[in-house]
């Protein structure tokens, strides 16, 4: 941030993080309208700054706009505070052409800045009809530089990223052991050197082995459950070369499996390679590691803290998060390499916290609404994926162009004569299934997964939850829909239409309290017709506001008798609700436990990604890859330190720490509107939170204070300040860019 003595040089400073259709690198894809819209990173020249005037110029070269020459749209200074979402208004631009652009800014004092860096675009088909809003195709791009690249439309592309060895070992003559820091959706690349004598053999065939676990210098050749091990042949010749493993194309097993395009290497999870030589003069030169991922920014994001081990579950999280993401979309995990709307939804989540990256939430949003899934649950997520899409960039594209195709997935179709959604009492009829995008058989109720099964007696992860045709977690998920609805109806100014929602949640809530809470128990059951109360049954309601506050507190003590009674998916909810409801040590209890019911237990085991179930004795297929476990990446800046949208688009910002035991902790978290970076220290007496924010963001900003202290003493930036007080926190409102001090001493 630029000082007030400082502002003499404003016009040295520019926009920064410029996105085109929110791609941070449109010059590596293609965008598929002739109507583009720009976003950029307001730069801060002082103190609580904010936009008050931008200039935007577009133009068919960079020497246009560097001799300040644009020849297709100069918006002139335009009085307006917007930052995100300007939509391109020039002269016509045309398909399968290159443009440029650049922005300046003017700050609350009138002060200009300079302008950004120069912006190339690429516009590809943009009259093709799509077979559903977002589709997305692999195409070839020329660079301009002699060579054509494939990338993506309206997406960012994958990319093979190159990490390196952390161990080479020659474990006997011919026989390598290779170990890479982690796991990676990659191929390797080996340059060896084979020594032969006169008159020898100058070409053969080796054995490479990859896996995800190793046993000491050795790669566990029986890991057990999905666990990676692999074989291949290696055909090699004398002298020094690079070579590249020839992985078999991965089959697809399910309708909506994605396979590598044939351009790019096939791609398998692992971390550990073995050369068997057997005697041969061989030589590892160098060993490359080949993942495939979409571009990441790693000074994007960070949380370190007091808790060494929190610390690195957060790491593990955070790169689980992004190694899974070699499709170019959410199609986690090696043995379906499938979206399901659930997963995406808790990967969605995780990578706008760790990157500032939207597009491919975007697409795999998109793709979701139009094919949707088995589980009656997952239905549910394509709306709540839309409602975070919202929240995060502030733009209502999505919602205006897929908000009537999204109502049936309320699923208010099968409402039966008491109010309540069930999908076993006939309902689901084919009409229904075409409403939603479903070409399977029927919906199936979830709950959490795996469900018990008898061909795993210690699996299951559903808490012995008893299924009815009126299931409370179901019933949950359709109340929640149904006011994440009401948000977007208003935000898109279908204002009637939100009235009706809002009357139709309201006489929803309570019915649900009438047909689900056990009034002898104090707790909801599973569903009507049983009293089983699950930790699942009360979890849900917990995280989507249904608990009155009467209820709360045994609710809540029932849920704490529990444990982690659930799986790795239902995790993320649970640990939401928990902090919500102010349970953050407790909360704090299950992130950094260290049963086997935790990400602990994925650390113990050797695991580098997140994995699909928190044992493979819980799962007796499970992956070591999976990123619907990897809920801490959000959970830890969003909760612990309190960093959350109250505002779409981060136009508000609600700052509410909940330390939860520890000693201090800091973080950094992307926005569309710039990064958020806060830290706090905690000590018997006193409390002290920094935070830095973007220009054109305002925060509320809440010092955690012991119910019983009532004389304390505050500073802001070094200045006794009032606060008010709310619980055991003291709220200070409109808290502007830039960075602050804030001391609390009692």
């Amino acid at each position: 941030m630029i000082s007030t003595g400082q502002l003499a040089v404003a016009g040295t400073v520019k926009p920064t993080g410029l996105m085109t259709n929110l791609l941070t690198n449109p010059q590596k894809s293609v965008i598929t309208t002739s109507v583009p819209v720009f976003s950029w990173i307001v730069p801060t020249l002082e103190r609580n700054d904010y936009q008050t005037a931008y200039q935007l110029l577009v133009a068919s070269s960079p020497a246009l706009l560097e001799q300040g020459r644009p020849d297709l749209w100069n918006s002139g200074k335009t009085e307006d505070g917007n930052s995100l979402h300007v939509a391109y208004t020039g002269d016509p631009l045309d398909s399968h052409t290159v443009y440029y652009w650049q922005v300046r800014t003017w700050n609350k004092s009138g002060t200009a800045s300079a302008y950004s860096e120069i912006q190339q675009f690429h516009i590809g088909d943009a009259g093709r009809e799509k077979r559903w809003p977002g589709e997305s195709r692999w195409v070839q791009l020329d660079t301009g530089q002699g060579e054509k690249i494939w990338t993506f439309e309206d997406r960012a592309p994958i990319q093979y990223h190159p990490a390196y060895p952390i161990q080479v070992d020659r474990k006997s003559e011919g026989d390598w052991f290779i170990a890479f820091e982690r796991a990676g959706f990659a191929n390797v690349a080996l340059t060896l050197n084979w020594k032969v004598g006169p008159g020898q053999r100058t070409d053969t065939t080796l054995q490479v082995r990859i896996g995800e676990k190793n046993v000491g210098d050795s790669i566990d050749a029986k890991p057990g459950g999905g666990v990676i091990y692999r074989e291949y042949p290696l055909s090699i010749h004398a002298g020094t070369d690079t070579y590249y493993l020839d992985i078999p194309r991965f089959k697809p097993h399910y309708p909506h499996s994605q396979t590598m395009p044939e351009h790019m290497m096939e791609v398998i999870p692992f971390r550990f390679v073995e050369i068997s030589g057997g005697g041969l003069d061989l030589a590892v030169v160098s060993a490359e590691q080949l993942s495939l991922h979409v571009p990441f920014d790693e000074d994007a994001s960070y949380f370190v803290s007091s808790d060494t081990l929190l610390n690195d579950i957060y790491d593990l999280c955070r790169y689980s998060v992004i190694a899974n993401t070699f499709n170019g979309d959410y199609a986690a995990s090696q043995r379906e390499r499938m979206m399901y709307e659930a997963d995406a939804y808790i990967h969605q989540l995780g990578h706008y916290a760790v990157d500032r990256e939207f597009a491919t939430a975007r697409y795999s949003l998109e793709n979701m609404i139009y094919h949707a899934t088995w589980p009656t649950e997952w239905i549910s997520h394509s709306i709540m994926m839309v409602w975070m899409d919202f929240l995060h960039t502030g733009d209502t594209s999505v919602i205006r162009q897929n908000y009537d195709v999204l109502k049936p997935k309320l699923m208010t179709a099968l409402t039966m004569p008491n109010g309540l959604i069930s999908t076993t009492t006939g309902l689901v009829t084919d009409e229904f299934k075409k409403a939603i995008f479903f070409n399977g058989e029927t919906l199936r109720d979830i709950v959490d997964w795996p469900q018990r099964s008898s061909a795993i007696p210690e699996g299951g992860e559903t808490d012995g939850y008893v299924f009815t045709d009126y299931n409370t977690v179901v019933n949950a998920f359709h109340y929640h829909t149904l006011k994440l609805m009401e948000k977007m109806a208003r935000a898109v100014g279908r204002n009637r239409e939100a009235d009706e929602l809002q009357k139709t949640s309201a006489r929803f809530s309570k019915l649900f309290q009438r047909h689900f809470f056990d009034n002898r128990q104090g707790v909801y059951i599973d569903g009507i017709g049983t009293d089983h109360a699950s930790l699942h049954a009360n979890l849900y309601p917990l995280a989507f506001g249904l608990v009155p506050e009467k209820n709360k507190h045994r609710v809540l003590e029932y849920i704490k008798t529990k444990g982690m009674a659930c799986g790795v998916y239902s995790a993320n909810y649970l640990l939401e609700g928990l902090f919500n409801a102010g349970e953050g040590a407790y909360a704090m209890s299950l992130l950094t436990s260290t049963s086997d019911r935790s990400w602990y237990n994925m650390l113990r085991v050797g695991a580098t990604m997140t994995t699909e179930a928190w044992d493979t004795k819980y799962k007796n297929n499970n992956g070591w890859s999976h990123a619907w476990s990897a809920s801490p990446a959000h959970i830890l800046p969003r909760k612990v330190m309190g960093v959350t949208p109250a505002a779409p688009g981060f136009r508000r910002v609600t700052i509410k720490p909940q330390p939860s035991g520890l000693t201090w902790a800091k973080a950094k978290l992307p926005t569309i509107r710039g990064p958020i970076e806060t830290g706090f220290d905690q000590q018997a007496n006193a409390f002290s939170l920094t935070v830095t924010l973007p220009a054109n963001m305002k925060a509320d900003v809440y010092l955690p204070i012991p119910t019983e202290v009532s004389n304390f003493t505050l500073l802001q930036n070094g200045i006794m300040t009032a606060a008010e007080r709310k619980g055991n926190y003291l709220l200070l409102q409109n808290v502007g860019a830039g960075r602050h001090e804030f001391k609390l001493n009692y």
